[in-house]
């Protein structure tokens, strides 16, 4: 492996990428296959931003990656990793019976692989919603092969006429106006809306797209790495290094340069190369959106009608994770491998209310990812005979509402504040609470546990807000309301969870296969793809 830290052995690229996640990193591995001169920086000590791994004695956790679409053989992932270069990742799918286990005060439903099977489980557990169950699931279906069509089937989208005139009517909408339409059953609509926090707003306030697109996305299974997301951040960094790019660690990019109105390169600080310009005539910036605009370009060189709109902009709110060891091995006892999501209510704004308004729920909306389950073959997850199993949830992010100030946040200094250790007790406590639901004696199995919170993620990310989602996806933020890969400033594109792929792991993923054609001169995604797959790629040995 190259050295990621200390050297640096050239003054000039034909790209540089801002930050190593997984926008960046396709991106950068993309381009460099095809012949561009590579750099990558990053502040953190490892690359992949949120598809990566921490590692505690005995135990790995994975960042942001719980499960994945899309990574079917041909299917966009695929694809993509495939164009990167990145090899020999292996994909395991969870429970096609049941991969997300929707838990409600007095029923339960497993969403199941494939829209005929979820459209059957709909109309089972509803059977006097089925007129409105029909109508959400045409639209899921025009959805499904819309994601077929950005890959040039057009052909399964022209079978779905019906749910492509709804998906053209209401395309601008919320999800909840559209599940107005579809029922009044405050069940079936919680049970409709029980995954949001895949991309973190309520009903009233997120895209229609996204909305019924999520369901949409895992319809043709649900997936996790070997490995965990780390494999997928690594492969492609080793395609980026065997074509002769450059990864950087450890470095801050302190700006973007601009001259006479296009970029030029970077400058960056390093504890090992000091402060340095590095010269580019492309600029890619996976980099949080507002710090891009705001801080490595700055009102000098950003139109002030684009800079308004920036900080108009709305984040996602953020996530509290709990990470545990617990003192089962729940893989041996032939657990199912799904998702949980906890919810004490049929009423999915409540959570949201609540952070909005800086506050904890006593019992919250609570996400399970058993590790363990996902991924049987990794025996560095955990000690034999412990299960590896995270918690999770939307909680405010702002320092005060974690007893702790933006300025200890900025020192370090608040990790060390009993306040802050207080409400993370406070935190993991009622998260425990809310997972007895489905695992009664859990608190009581406890081998580890650690909490993370968005000041930690965005101590490492320095993303806004410390959300993993980016701009907050409501209409007004979505598809063409969202930053396209092409900017103002000549030779300065954009990729990353802000961008017009939309939030989550393959979000990320795609915005930067887009901002790679971008750089190359295609205009869409469907031809983003095509390009890439212009000329053979050898199949790996």
């Amino acid at each position: 492996m190259s050295d990621r830290f200390r050297t640096l052995e050239r003054e000039s690229f034909d790209a540089i990428i801002v930050g190593a996640g997984l926008g960046g990193l396709s991106a950068a591995a993309i381009l460099a296959r095809r012949g561009r001169r590579v750099l990558v920086v990053d502040r953190h000590y490892v690359a992949g931003g949120n598809a990566t791994i921490f590692k505690r004695r005995g135990y790995e956790f994975d960042v942001g990656l719980h499960y994945i679409g899309g990574c079917q053989p041909g299917g966009p992932v695929q694809r993509v990793l495939r164009a990167a270069g990145a090899e020999g990742v292996v994909f395991e799918e969870m429970d096609p019976d049941g991969f997300d286990t929707l838990v409600f005060p007095d029923f339960t439903f497993r969403v199941p692989k494939g829209t005929a099977a979820y459209h059957r489980r709909l109309r089972e557990q509803f059977p006097d919603e089925q007129r409105g169950i029909d109508r959400y699931v045409s639209l899921v279906e025009a959805l499904v092969a819309l994601q077929g069509a950005s890959a040039g089937h057009l052909a399964a989208l022209a079978q779905t006429l019906p749910g492509a005139l709804l998906l053209l009517r209401w395309v601008g909408s919320t999800f909840g106006a559209f599940l107005d339409t579809c029922t009044s059953n405050p069940r079936l609509r919680a049970v409709l809306s029980a995954q949001s926090g895949d991309y973190g707003l309520p009903p009233s306030r997120a895209s229609l797209v996204i909305g019924a697109g999520l369901p949409a996305h895992y319809m043709a299974g649900a997936y996790f790495p070997r490995g965990g997301g780390q494999v997928i951040s690594d492969s492609l960094v080793e395609s980026l290094e065997r074509n002769a790019g450059k990864v950087l660690l450890r470095t801050s990019v302190e700006r973007i340069l601009v001259e006479r109105g296009r970029v030029s390169g970077v400058e960056i600080e390093s504890k090992h190369l000091g402060r340095r310009i590095v010269r580019a005539p492309i600029v890619v910036s996976n980099a949080d959106l507002k710090q891009t605009m705001e801080r490595l370009l700055g009102p000098a060189h950003v139109k002030p009608k684009v800079l308004a709109r920036t900080r108009a902009f709305e984040m996602s709110p953020a996530l509290g994770v709990l990470y545990l060891g617990v003192r089962r091995d729940l893989r041996a006892e032939g657990h199912p491998n799904t998702n949980y999501w906890i919810h004490p209510s049929y009423d999915a704004e409540l959570p949201y209310a609540a952070v909005a308004r800086g506050e904890f729920s006593e019992v919250p909306t609570t996400y399970i990812s058993i590790a363990s389950v996902k991924d049987p073959t990794n025996s560095h997850l955990a000690p034999q005979g412990i299960t590896n199993l995270q918690i999770m949830s939307l909680v405010p992010s702002t320092p005060e509402a974690w007893g702790t100030t933006a300025a200890e946040v900025a020192s370090g200094a608040y990790s060390k504040s009993a306040a802050y250790r207080a409400r993370k007790e406070a935190f993991s406590a009622s998260l425990l609470s809310a997972a007895r639901r489905v695992f009664p004696t859990l608190g009581d199995e406890i081998a580890y546990q650690e909490v993370a919170t968005p000041l930690t993620h965005q101590r490492f990310t320095s993303s806004t807000g410390g959300t993993s989602y980016g701009i907050a996806v409501t209409p007004a933020q979505f598809l063409w309301n969202r930053p396209s890969a092409r900017t103002d400033i000549q030779g300065l594109y954009l990729a990353g969870a802000s961008c017009r792929t939309g939030p989550g792991i393959v979000g990320a993923l795609l915005s930067g296969a887009v901002a790679a054609s971008a750089v190359r001169g295609k205009q869409s995604l469907g031809s983003a793809f095509r390009s890439m797959f212009a000329t053979p790629i050898p199949t790996p040995t």
